[in-house]
């Protein structure tokens, strides 16, 4: 069973397919003092942006990366290490 992106993981989760991401970012618009949900795919090797969408709301955008997106795998983002832990010169 496919699992999907949703309101509750859209923030930790993404669609992936070789080298491809796709997920949803969330942006403020200072000018319209509010959020939009931009729904974007990547070629991650080469950090393009191949596909982005912007949209007011967040069920719209999900529904797009569900419909486009849902047959890739769906992957946990995690989080970069911050400090010396990774450090090349340990």
């Amino acid at each position: 069973m496919l699992q999907k992106m949703n309101e509750e993981n859209f923030q930790e989760k993404a669609f992936r397919f070789r080298d491809r991401q796709a997920g949803v970012s969330v942006i403020y618009d200072p000018f319209r003092s509010a959020y939009t949900y931009n729904a974007y795919c990547l070629e991650t090797k080469i950090m393009k942006e191949l596909f982005t969408v912007e949209f007011d709301f967040l069920d719209e955008a999900l529904e797009l990366m569900n419909d486009e997106f849902g047959s890739w795998e769906l992957i946990e983002l995690s989080e970069k290490s911050s400090g010396c832990s990774s450090c090349v010169a340990k």
